[in-house]
């Protein structure tokens, strides 16, 4: 059981690197075409889509923790993969707390944008300290 939550958790990885990376490029386009007067609807679903698949990394990491897994080899700097898996949990809500809900829709997007771009890097740096190293 606890292999195949662990390779959830691994493969979860890509999805949350490859949609955070392309709605961060995409909101900070669309924050630099100076149009938007709405949040535009298919980035919004990507956004969504994004907060969901990191949320989901997020309890398939509480369950390795609970059934006594460590990152990477659990030793040295491991517990850094922890503090890294708390700030992708937290990119989008704190995101949501900085957004004005619609009433400056530019201000909105670079704020997205921006909390995309934290939750593609601190998801790279998480990876980088669990069991699979960037060569």
């Amino acid at each position: 059981m606890a292999n195949f939550i662990a390779q959830l958790h691994y493969f979860n990885l890509f999805l949350i690197l490859a949609a955070s990376l392309v709605a961060g490029i995409w909101g900070l386009v669309l924050f630099f075409m100076k149009k938007t007067t709405t949040i535009y609807r298919p980035w919004r679903i990507l956004l969504i889509f994004t907060a969901i698949v990191a949320l989901l990394q997020g309890v398939f990491g509480i369950l390795l923790v609970l059934l006594g897994l460590r990152p990477g080899t659990g030793t040295d700097l491991y517990y850094l993969h922890y503090v890294y898996g708390g700030i992708v949990a937290l990119a989008i809500p704190v995101a949501l707390t900085y957004a004005t809900s619609g009433k400056n829709v530019r201000r909105d997007v670079l704020i997205f944008s921006i909390a995309a771009l934290v939750l593609f890097a601190a998801g790279f740096r998480a990876w980088m300290t669990g069991p699979v190293h960037w060569p």
